[in-house]
């Protein structure tokens, strides 16, 4: 605490603050009471009038209060900085407030309404005052200095009459109508009225206030305190007896009289705005001094966040109390009930608040220091946090929206059916399932803490984000020391996401577990262990999002023996030579990798014994969806479909091809390094050209892999080579799309993915090449031209990649149509919160609702026999009884594959089967017959079939 500003501080000044910010809410109690729309007559009535005169003051103190705390204020950089707090609370008010009318009134919220509720002030429905307020505040400099500018106090009572005169003036004269004698006795029979003086700069009326609040603060009133309070009372009952007799018999009339730029207001605000300042505040208790400085701070955020609270209290107000004049009483419950939840909440929003405000500083301060240390490169971890920031911020808002596919709900139900009780190896079939290990705690946590899994999907995808962003912050540490282009290369492997599919699964686990895995081990101290323990950690994890990775372990293995043959030799600066195939790397790297080996298998054997598993295993291998080949028939399939992922890609393969293999019979090739890279950047343009116009469709994945090509040239141009790199990150990763190739029936598509880990090295090799080229000419004719003419198409090549990257993700959801469409946004289920096509969410909303029947049933085995595999999600804690929630394909192969399943696992036959009626089995009819044969019983409503044994 401050107690030397404390005691500077006038105290009568906090008691305005906190007398306008109640009175705001008072005026509000009648907004929501419904006062206006009730008949006035009556004392009750009366009364009401009299409070709403009254508290029509709140604003006008705010105004009055702002002139005359910023009377001294002059321009300067520094002031400007003022508004900071103001508008960092108004930004968290408006975001609790659209949260909350996101969860109370099915408000659309995401990051662009967020954005555009944020510019357009709608947001936080009370912040018109903070539009205002900002104008006010920047044209303050200014409106000081035509005050001070003005030599006397006559010449500054001239500014004061003439700004009241053209802003409260005209609500005094123009308010009457003359054309009719009726009128005068009933004014509520006509609305029309002569104007008598101008009322154009009616809206100027802030500006006259603010010079009020000068006024006072510079000369202040000589009026008696006692003459100021009968001045003050005899205008409130004067006023209020005007406005009941200008609305008996009708609803309120509202007219200019009353608004803020009214005479009413701003008679009654400026008297009372003197009558407190006159409170001998320098005798109070320090402790009460302090809790009206702490009050007095929370004004703003009470007056914002106080819409949340009045949506809550007044409906209660208005159901349990029906007539309204029987609701006055109540005034003195609800708006002190209101007053103290929002202070409360505003508490919090100034906590927050100066949290950010002080990150920001201490940021600033960062920046300041690193412009003035000689080491500039250290400007490249702001870089790093801004693209970052904006990176995340931009995927968030693309967790909201898509919801086509199948595939991703079921990366969720093998983690879920194990929280159920389900074991690995033994219930699960489908070959991808010891990536769910990796899940289940993700799962289980959720599901503990909401009883459900409502909006799980929705929520996995955000968990994606934080993970897949703490990796590549986590791999950025490591290569920080490269420069600016660790940079890019980890924002936009950020950026990209296998498939487009926004959650955690065995293709994005997968990838940011080989990256991570091989960003440790080449950037590892190798005489340090926990490194080493962790990269062994993450390639075990790896191996569970794709068992044949566990070859790359053989290959370590061999690469070690290789390291102690040539370690004899005079090959010192041969790869193998590298400490990174040391038997003690090797050691703690393994052990790292044991322990969750170790883990797993305790948890696998503790549901499953190893019978049942090899009982198991020959029906997971002949997954149908999988077949099985040799080894040099995948080799086969995995460069012929690179050769034929685009009808002409083959000609970027034949241009690189060649290329390289000039590049490397070139003995002088360093000395032609601009030539190559121009040649190379020119082909992965064209290859990136090329994928682009079917980018959002079949080719995603493929926008990661020219850049391949890039890393190939840079490292091979370079001369001092990130050997290690080399090994363990950018061939981890061609051996990574290899394994893919080996477990999955999506080829290229998973080749090009897996080369997003090598590509985080192709940065740090194009990083090193040019640094190499700024510091060595090239030994060539035009040489200087060549060598910019490299740079820049460089740079170009990385900000087209970044720009194909950001359009894609922007345009493309996986299996469902581009975000502008996808207008609807999914109420309930595991998919809550998604916004899809109408046609999707209604289809969903049916079935969801035709499974939330189940949950008054017997809890039994469940086979959905559908593709939908969020269904079994839906069922929440009913116990699958299938094989795997994939459905391959809605036909006589899933069913004999079922069928295979019951004979191995009885205990999994199902009681209820459900079969939505938009599914495709060709043989549906004999499905149900086939059913009904072996006891079950068959209903039917206009969504689907149910069977129950």
């Amino acid at each position: 605490m401050d107690y030397e500003k404390l005691k500077k501080r006038d105290s009568s000044l906090d008691i305005l603050r906190i007398i306008a910010v109640f009175t705001v809410l008072s005026v509000h109690f009648f907004l929501h009471n419904g006062f206006y729309s009730q008949t006035i007559e009556g004392t009750p009535m009366y009364v009401a009038v009299v409070m709403r005169t009254l508290f029509s003051v709140c604003v006008p103190l705010f105004m009055l209060l702002t002139g005359y705390l910023m009377s001294k204020k002059e321009l300067s950089k520094k002031y400007y900085s003022g508004i900071t707090k103001t508008l960092v609370v108004f930004v968290i008010s408006t975001l609790a407030c659209m949260i909350y009318k996101n969860i109370a009134q099915g408000d659309v919220f995401d990051l662009k309404s967020f954005i555009l509720g944020t510019l357009d002030f709608t947001g936080s429905n009370y912040s018109w005052y903070i539009e205002m307020y900002i104008g006010l505040f920047l044209l303050t400099p200014f409106l000081n200095l035509a005050y001070g500018k003005l030599k006397n106090k006559k010449q500054k009572q001239v500014l004061l009459v003439t700004a009241v005169f053209l802003t409260i003036i005209p609500s005094l004269f123009n308010i009457f109508n003359f054309g009719s004698l009726d009128w005068w006795t009933n004014p509520t029979s006509s609305d029309e009225f002569q104007k008598l003086v101008p009322s154009w700069w009616q809206g100027f009326y802030p500006v006259a206030y603010y010079f009020v609040g000068c006024y006072i603060r510079e000369y202040g009133l000589k009026m008696k305190t006692r003459t100021m309070l009968v001045l003050f009372v005899f205008s409130l009952f004067v006023f209020s007896t005007f406005n009941y007799f200008r609305s008996y018999g009708t609803t309120f009339k509202s007219g200019t009289y009353i608004y803020w730029y009214g005479f009413e207001p701003f008679v009654l605000s400026v008297l009372l705005f003197l009558l407190i300042k006159r409170i001998k505040a320098d005798n109070f208790p320090k402790a009460a001094k302090i809790a009206l400085w702490k009050v007095s701070d929370l004004a703003l955020g009470i007056y914002l966040i106080s819409f949340i609270f009045d949506s809550i209290v007044y409906p209660v107000l208005c159901e349990k109390v029906i007539l309204m004049p029987d609701r006055l009483p109540y005034y003195f419950v609800t708006v002190p009930i209101v007053f103290v939840l929002s202070a409360a909440a505003s508490f919090i929003m100034n906590l927050v608040a100066k949290l950010l405000i002080d990150g920001f500083k201490s940021l600033a301060n960062t920046i300041k220091d690193l412009r003035s240390k000689p080491d500039k490169g250290k400007w490249q971890h702001i870089i790093f946090a801004v693209l970052m920031a904006f990176a995340i911020g931009f995927s968030l808002w693309k967790c909201y929206y898509g919801f086509g596919g199948n595939d991703e709900s079921f990366y969720l139900t093998i983690p879920h059916r194990l929280t159920l009780g389900d074991s690995l190896l033994g219930d699960e079939w489908h070959l991808t399932q010891l990536s769910g290990f990796l899940l289940l705690p993700f799962v289980w946590l959720y599901t503990m803490i909401t009883q459900s899994t409502v909006g799980i999907i929705f929520a996995a995808r955000v968990f994606y984000v934080i993970c897949h962003a703490v990796i590549v912050c986590v791999i950025y540490s490591r290569l920080k020391k490269y420069g600016y282009f660790s940079v890019f290369g980890c924002v936009l492997y950020f950026l990209f996401t296998p498939f487009d599919i926004m959650a955690l699964s065995y293709n994005t686990m997968g990838l940011d577990l080989i990256a991570l895995t091989g960003v440790l081990m080449a950037t590892a101290d190798y005489s340090k262990k926990l490194p080493l323990i962790i990269s062994g950690l993450a390639f075990a994890g790896a191996v569970l999002c794709c068992p044949y990775l566990a070859a790359v372990y053989v290959m370590y293995i061999i690469a070690i023996g290789v390291h102690y043959v040539i370690k004899k030799t005079a090959l010192n600066k041969n790869l193998f030579n590298s400490k990174l195939f040391s038997i003690k790397t090797f050691l703690w790297f393994t052990l790292g990798a044991g322990i969750l080996a170790a883990i797993f298998l305790v948890f696998v054997l503790s549901r499953v014994s190893i019978n049942e598993i090899f009982s198991n295993l020959p029906y997971l291998l002949a997954d149908p969806d999988h077949p099985q080949m040799g080894f040099m028939a995948k080799m086969n399939y995995y460069f012929k479909t690179i050769v034929e992922c685009h009808t002409h890609f083959k000609y970027v393969l034949m241009a690189y091809g060649a290329t390289a293999i000039v590049m490397l019979l070139d003995r002088k090739r360093r000395q032609h390094r601009s030539i190559y890279l121009i040649l190379t950047s020119a082909i992965v343009i064209l290859a990136l050209v090329m994928f682009m116009p079917t980018m959002t469709s079949v080719y995603y994945n493929a926008i990661m892999f020219p850049m391949i090509f890039m890393g190939i040239t840079a490292y091979v141009l370079s001369e001092n080579k990130q050997r290690e790199l080399l090994a363990s990150l950018f061939v981890l990763g061609i051996f990574y799309s290899v394994a893919l190739c080996f477990s999955s029936n999506q080829y290229f598509y998973v080749t090009a993915m897996a080369c997003t880990a090598s590509n985080i090295a192709s940065f740090v090799f194009i990083g090193n090449l040019i640094k190499e080229m700024k510091a060595n000419p090239d030994n060539l004719d035009y040489a200087v031209p060549c060598k910019y003419l490299a740079f820049v198409m460089t740079a170009f090549l990385i900000i087209l990649q970044a720009c194909f990257q950001i359009t894609v993700k922007a345009d493309h959801c996986f299996w469902d149509s581009e975000p502008k469409q996808l207008t609807q946004t999914i109420q309930n289920g595991p998919a809550k919160g998604i916004k899809t096509t109408p046609n999707n969410a209604q289809t969903y909303e049916q079935i969801y609702a035709d499974i939330s029947q189940y949950q008054n049933l017997e809890k039994g085995n469940i086979l959905f026999l559908t593709q939908k595999t969020w269904t079994y999600l839906a069922a929440e804690d009913f116990p699958y009884g299938t094989l795997s929630a994939y459905v391959t394909g809605e036909n006589q192969n899933s069913l004999a594959r079922l069928r295979s399943y019951y004979s191995v696992n009885s205990k999994k036959i199902p009681k209820y089967i459900y079969i939505p009626k938009d599914s495709e089995w060709d043989n549906l009819q004999q499905i149900l017959l086939e059913a009904q044969q072996n006891g079950y019983s068959l209903s039917e409503n206009e969504v689907s079939y149910k069977l129950v044994k």
